[in-house]
């Protein structure tokens, strides 16, 4: 085997686990409506669920980032795809423990948490004259974006023609991902001093400081996370199938994962901040009309421009958090704008479920473009101050 050949397989196994474990971790919203039943839960305690889930697997990683970190062996990489099959077992839980399902939840979010991390240490080692680190990583984290997208589509069709059981079958894919590892020869880069500004002259200037923009990405992050985890459920309580449902919420992934690809490209041109307002300014309209007219099927063309649109300025965030005045060493901003603005997202996601019990549904998912419209209002008042403060 080649040089080039080992780099590409490594960047492939590890672009197919980062798809299947957030894949896994997608299903939770697409099989919800029926979990809503078998457990007889209000919505209310659905979305605790969703935001269970989105806690621990985003805020853990915070945590997970700093174990094993001296190792160049991936050791977390196989026990969390082994955990996050947890949710794969549900079938199994008696409709009349319903707690036992929040602890395969928190096992699930467990897992996911355990990979991310040293999932991005490994491509980060990939030889980078084989394959090139500019390719690598977007190829990595989109594989993610589509990963977490496709999972309510695939659970919904799982457990609409088999049932619960039906998600043991994705307990073999993960299976012969871990068998995959020892051949693939994986290894992770590990962090040496005096690297945290290489490439800092060629990222854009942030003009917030780090905390700012952990607070404008933490309103973004609570936006996608109503439309992500709670669009499947929306629509089932319009008469859709679960199949529709998912896949209404694999649209707005899709839609948030390649806009962000495609959007990344203007901030080579224009400043980032533009971008993020233009790009919320023309979905919040979008998104609206679409939970107005949801009931019409043609509405769902609307989902996936509208997660282009609104979904897309979190990547951007994260560049401008490398450059970012204030906070934290890079390794641990990184952790906690990645991570932890996701974890804010999932407690905030509590409000909107007692929200669904108090007004319904159909009310409590306009909660998602009130969430972006805050993002985008805050940056606007924001951006004066910090132009005031780097004058100073």
């Amino acid at each position: 085997m080649t040089r080039r050949s080992l780099a590409q397989m490594q960047l492939s196994l590890l672009t197919a686990i980062h798809f299947t474990v957030d894949m896994i971790s997608g299903l939770l919203p697409g099989i919800l409506p029926v979990l809503l039943v078998r457990f007889d839960l209000s919505i209310g305690a659905g979305v605790w669920l969703v935001a269970l889930c989105s806690f621990s697997s985003n805020g853990l990683q915070i945590v997970a980032g700093r174990l094993c970190s001296n190792s160049a062996r991936p050791l977390l990489i196989p026990l969390g795809i082994a955990l996050s099959c947890a949710i794969c077992l549900v079938g199994l839980v008696p409709p009349t423990w319903p707690w036992v399902l929040s602890g395969l939840i928190l096992i699930l979010g467990a897992g996911v948490a355990l990979v991310h991390p040293e999932g991005l240490r490994g491509v980060c080692a990939i030889d980078p004259r084989s394959v090139l680190p500019t390719m690598a990583t977007p190829v990595f984290m989109l594989a993610g974006f589509l990963g977490y997208a496709c999972g309510p589509l695939i659970g919904g069709v799982l457990v609409e023609y088999a049932g619960l059981m039906g998600l043991f079958w994705l307990i073999l894919p993960a299976a012969l991902l871990i068998w995959a590892l020892r051949p693939a020869r994986i290894r992770l880069a590990v962090e040496k001093p005096g690297r945290e500004n290489s490439g800092r002259a060629t990222l854009p200037e942030s003009p917030f400081t780090f905390w700012q923009i952990f607070f404008l990405a933490s309103l973004l992050n609570t936006g996608c996370a109503i439309m992500q985890g709670l669009l499947p459920s929306f629509l089932n309580t319009l008469g859709y199938s679960l199949v529709v449902g998912g896949f209404g919420a694999m649209l707005f992934g899709l839609g948030a994962g390649i806009g962000a690809l495609y959007t990344g490209k203007l901030i080579r041109k224009y400043p980032v901040v533009g971008c993020i307002q233009a790009e919320m300014a023309v979905g919040l309209p979008l998104l609206i009309l679409f939970l107005m007219l949801a009931e019409a099927g043609w509405s769902l063309l609307l989902v996936p421009l509208t997660g282009a649109l609104v979904g897309a300025g979190f990547p951007q965030l994260v560049v401008l958090a490398r450059t970012a005045p204030g906070g934290p060493s890079l390794g641990a901003r990184m952790g906690l704008i990645v991570g932890g603005s996701w974890g804010v997202a999932g407690v905030l996601l509590l409000a909107v479920g007692r929200a669904a019990d108090l007004w319904g549904l159909d009310k409590a998912m306009f909660l998602a473009p009130l969430a972006f419209g805050g993002m985008l209002l805050a940056c606007r008042l924001l951006q004066p101050a910090a132009k005031k403060e780097k004058l100073k």
